[in-house]
């Protein structure tokens, strides 16, 4: 919640960067040693993808070009966060009628289903590239998260499963960096589109 609320791009840099490692930690609680490669990948995908690659491959983007400290992932107004705070709320009962026992599963299901549409409210609010990415990047940690407590139709170091993760980890890889070479080829110094001037009269 605290990188929506503060107009920082590093913040939200290392918000996203909390959110990859605290996954991969409940993954370790949750799952132990990783003794399968599905395990180990799923590590992989969480800390040095999600939780280290993405974010700093777009802070050096960000970084190289100066951008202005200042940067608003959602507008900076009272029916933002009222919002926002109230997509948290239904999140938590929505996750009581989804999963009934209380417990670790049902607390997945809320941060998932708040971190979700919290992602959804960026996209749905911010039209500059950098906001956009972050939300998208928001809405896939989301379903990550999401992952670890749903049910699972067959074992985790099954063949078929683990060529669909590596599938998963993969298209993550390649929007990383999609959104890199996106934003790097921006011209605005902090990764806008620069606005198109009016020509003067000419004399």
């Amino acid at each position: 919640m605290v990188p929506l609320f503060v107009s920082s791009w590093r913040l939200s840099l290392a918000g996203l960067a909390l959110q990859g490692l605290l996954t991969a930690w409940i993954a370790y609680r949750m799952e132990g040693s990783p003794e399968s490669a599905g395990a180990w990948l799923t590590l992989f995908d969480l800390i040095l993808i999600r939780g280290v690659g993405a974010p700093l491959l777009l802070y050096g983007v960000l970084h190289a070009k100066k951008a202005p400290a200042r940067n608003d992932i959602i507008p900076p107004n009272l029916l933002s966060w009222t919002l926002a705070l109230g997509i948290v709320l239904v999140s938590f009962n929505f996750s009581e009628v989804l999963t009934p026992e209380d417990g670790d599963p049902q607390t997945l299901v809320a941060v998932a289903t708040a971190g979700l549409l919290l992602g959804f409210l960026v996209l749905a609010t911010q039209s500059d590239p950098f906001s956009q990415m972050i939300g998208a990047l928001r809405i896939e940690n989301s379903i990550a998260l999401f992952e670890l407590g749903g049910p699972r139709d067959q074992p985790i170091d099954s063949t078929e499963a683990f060529f669909l993760q590596l599938g998963q980890v993969l298209v993550v890889l390649t929007t990383v960096g999609l959104y890199r070479w996106y934003l790097a080829r921006l011209p605005g110094a902090d990764g806008k589109p620069v606005e198109p001037t009016l020509e003067g009269p000419a004399l």
